[in-house]
C-alpha cells in the first residue's frame, strides 16, 4: 500500500487556502480532512485563523516527482501536489501561499503564518519573521546579472518597495531612525528544484534610542517559466539571537516546497 500526501492550493484573490489530504491513496480509500490556514498581517497584530472547509476528490498522485509541482483540476484551475522525494516530508510542515510575478505565480511555504493581503512580510509563530518578495518588477531588474546580484542590488535601492530594505524598515515602523542591512557571507547552492545563492547577514537598526541587531537567512532564485528574479529572508528577532539554526532550518525548507504556476 503507497502512502502519500496531496496538498491542494485553491486561489482566492491574491489568498491562498489549503486543502490537505491525507491517507490511502490507493483505489480502495480516499480520505479528506480539512486544513487550518493561519495568516499575518501585522507585528501587534493577533493571530488569526480561517478554517478552510472545501471537500473533494483529490487528484494526481506524487508518483515520479521529487519535489512539488502543478496540477489542473476538472475546473481548470491549478492545484500544488506536494512530493518531497529528496528531503524530509514537508506535506506538514508551515503553510502554503501565493504570489503574482509578472509572468508566473510562485507557491512557498511559511513556517507557520502567512501575509494578509499584497503585505509580503509575516510575523511567525515564534520569534522569527519571514520575508518574500519578487523584483521582476522593480525599477533595478536590469541590473540583476546573476543569483547573488539579485539581493545585494536590492539593497542598494533602499526607497524602492522591491527592496528589503524598504519593506523591514515599514514593517519595524522605522522613518529617519538609523537603518542598516550587511551581508556577511554568500553560497550558490541548490535548494529542491532551484539553484540559488544563499545569503547570511544582519540587519542593525535604532529604535526609541535602543540598537536592534537582527540575524538573517536569506536565498535567491530565477523562475523557471520566465527567468523572474525573487528572494525570500527569516529574520531572528529574539533578544538573545538564539534562533540561528531555526531561522537556517526554516528558509531552505521555504525553498524546497516552491512551485510555480501559470499566470492567467
Amino acid at each position: 500500500m503507497i502512502k502519500k500526501r496531496i496538498a491542494l492550493i485553491t486561489l482566492v484573490a491574491v489568498m491562498a487556502l489549503g486543502l490537505i489530504a491525507c491517507g490511502d491513496k490507493s483505489k480502495e480509500s480516499i480520505e479528506v480532512v480539512n486544513v487550518t490556514t493561519s495568516v499575518s498581517s501585522t507585528q501587534s497584530s493577533n493571530e488569526t485563523n480561517a478554517d478552510s472547509s472545501t471537500e473533494g476528490n483529490v487528484q494526481g498522485t506524487a508518483t515520479g516527482h521529487d519535489w512539488p509541482y502543478m496540477e489542473k483540476g476538472v475546473n481548470g484551475s491549478e492545484y500544488v501536489v506536494e512530493a518531497y522525494g529528496k528531503c524530509e516530508d514537508l506535506t506538514n510542515w508551515g503553510t502554503y501561499t501565493n504570489f503574482l510575478l509578472r509572468d508566473n505565480w510562485v507557491y512557498i511555504k511559511f513556517p507557520s503564518l502567512i501575509p494578509t493581503g499584497t503585505n509580503n512580510v509575516a510575523y511567525q509563530s515564534d520569534d522569527t519573521v519571514v520575508l518574500f518578495r519578487q523584483v521582476s518588477e522593480s525599477d533595478y531588474a536590469d541590473q540583476i546579472t546573476d543569483l547573488e546580484s539579485i539581493v545585494k542590488v536590492s539593497m542598494d535601492y533602499p526607497d524602492d518597495f522591491h527592496s528589503p530594505i524598504k519593506l523591514m524598515k515599514k514593517y519595524w515602523k522605522l522613518h529617519d531612525e538609523a537603518f542598516s542591512m550587511v551581508i556577511d557571507s554568500t553560497e550558490q547552492v541548490t535548494v529542491g528544484q532551484y539553484d540559488c545563492c544563499k545569503y547570511k547577514g544582519s540587519v542593525t537598526y535604532v529604535k526609541d534610542s535602543v540598537e536592534h541587531v537582527v540575524p538573517f537567512v536569506s536565498y535567491s532564485s530565477f523562475t523557471k517559466g520566465a527567468n523572474e528574479a525573487f528572494y525570500w529572508m527569516v529574520f531572528d528577532v529574539s533578544e538573545d539571537h538564539s534562533l540561528g539554526a531555526t531561522i537556517e532550518d526554516y528558509a531552505v525548507k521555504m525553498g524546497y516546497t516552491i512551485v510555480e504556476g501559470n499566470r492567467a
